[in-house]
């Protein structure tokens, strides 16, 4: 009653203005003879109005909204009808034109139902859906009938924090539980989840759309990137061919140089012997003439130096891809190369290695390293996959840091398919837990 006071004053002070006007009117009309069994007629009035005002506590909803406005505007009209018979002397119930008072005072209710009545659920709705939303639960999932709020059972434990706190609104007269919500509230609800669960399903979609995109154009730059590194590893294989055909033919004119300036000064030393032989024989010769008979026999010739030639030098060779692989599974097998736990963070310990893992790869300038990603079978397939190809990336970037071409580089995840031990025990899996390197 005091919410329709508060909200809905017009209405009660048109049926106050009609019971002012009322007596008035039955004076200068003639309506004022006194009526038999007046206060018997008066207790009556009061007796029905007790009467309607226990049945409003007992009906629920739109009618007791309908039948609390009634009991409302009645009283306005008494109350005025009071008001104004008091100079003329007439009260209600003491003159037979308050019945013309009355019915006016029912067309205001009809007036009423039909203008005012309708907006009360709509405005209690929403100041109630504002505590709702405010304590956390669904600001749908209640229904209101007249100025009664009916909360279903799914609130579970929140219901009774929740009856409490709409108690309070204001216009609210009773907080009732019922099992489920029925017509319009169910379908406000079920419309609502269904637009709720069409907009969960419509980002699902765009997302795997755009997922999709995504790997298509990172295939497309790694099948770009691995015709550029074939490009690139072609461009320099062709260098180090013509490279290590000229190191070889500069190698081959250095030696026959050196062989032929040895063979030259070898020629000229035999040659200086001879001259000093021939010199040493002529000049025993004229000692011989110049003694009285003296014979003597012949200076034997001195024998010819024999003639030695240079070796060429040769030149130092690169390693085979067998030694570089060779060099490189060793090094990987006795200091493995650690990451952080679930991550593709490379551990700090794990950093000494990969400059080792570097130099050696610098050693093989002609050999192309496959860097391979391996997890064990602990998770999902495709958790595995995508982590072991995130930490040979991983690998490949540091190394590429260390100044090996990202050329020569290539990082691939095998996930938890290639094991090296079982999986069934702690040693097993740290043994399959590893990055490998294929030279090829």
């Amino acid at each position: 009653m005091l919410y329709l006071l508060t909200h809905y004053w017009i209405w009660l002070a048109a049926a106050f203005a009609v019971g002012v006007v009322t007596p008035l009117l039955a004076e200068k009309l003639g309506w004022s003879a006194d009526l038999e069994n007046y206060w018997l007629q008066r207790i009556g009035v009061v007796f029905v109005i007790a009467v309607v005002l226990i049945v409003a506590r007992l009906v629920s909803g739109r009618p007791e909204l309908m039948l609390e406005a009634g009991v409302g505007l009645v009283a306005a009209y008494i109350v005025g009808g009071i008001a104004g018979g008091i100079a003329p002397g007439l009260l209600p119930a003491r003159f037979e034109g308050w019945w013309v008072g009355l019915f006016a005072t029912g067309l205001i209710l009809l007036l009423f139902g039909i203008t005012t009545m309708s907006k009360i659920e709509p405005d209690l709705r929403e100041r109630v859906a504002e505590v709702v939303k405010s304590a956390g639960a669904d600001p749908l999932n209640f229904d209101v009938s007249g100025r009664d709020v009916l909360l279903p059972d799914d609130l579970g434990a929140k219901r009774a924090v929740l009856s409490e706190q709409i108690g309070q609104v204001k216009g609210v007269r009773l907080v009732s539980e019922i099992e489920e919500l029925s017509g319009a509230a169910l379908a406000a609800k079920t419309v609502a989840k269904l637009q709720i669960e069409a907009a969960a399903q419509a980002e699902a979609k765009a997302r795997a759309e755009a997922e999709a995109r995504e790997a298509v154009e990172k295939a497309a730059a790694e099948g770009a990137a691995r015709e550029a590194a074939a490009k690139a590893i072609a461009a320099r294989d062709a260098t180090a061919k013509q490279a290590a055909a000229k190191a070889k033919a500069d190698a081959e004119a250095k030696a026959e140089a050196d062989a032929k300036e040895a063979a030259a000064k070898a020629a000229a030393e035999v040659a200086a012997k001879e001259a000093a032989a021939k010199e040493a024989a002529a000049k025993a010769a004229v000692e011989e003439s110049t003694k009285p008979a003296a014979a003597a026999p012949p200076a034997a010739a001195a024998a010819p130096a024999p003639i030695k030639t240079a070796d060429a030098a040769g030149t130092a060779s690169m390693p085979s891809l067998e030694a570089c692989q060779s060099q490189l599974s060793t090094l990987a097998a006795a200091q493995k190369i650690n990451f952080e736990r679930g991550s593709a963070e490379i551990a700090r310990a794990s950093l000494p290695v990969l400059k080792q893992l570097a130099a050696v790869i610098a050693q093989c300038p002609a050999a192309t390293i496959e860097v391979a990603g391996h997890t064990d079978s602990a998770g999902k397939k495709a958790a595995n996959d995508a982590l072991s190809k995130r930490r040979a990336e991983a690998v490949a970037d540091n190394l590429a840091k260390a100044g090996i071409g990202s050329a020569k580089l290539t990082a691939v995840g095998y996930g938890a398919s290639k094991p090296l031990a079982g999986n069934d025990s702690a040693e097993g899996r740290a043994t399959n837990r590893r990055i490998e390197f294929v030279v090829k």
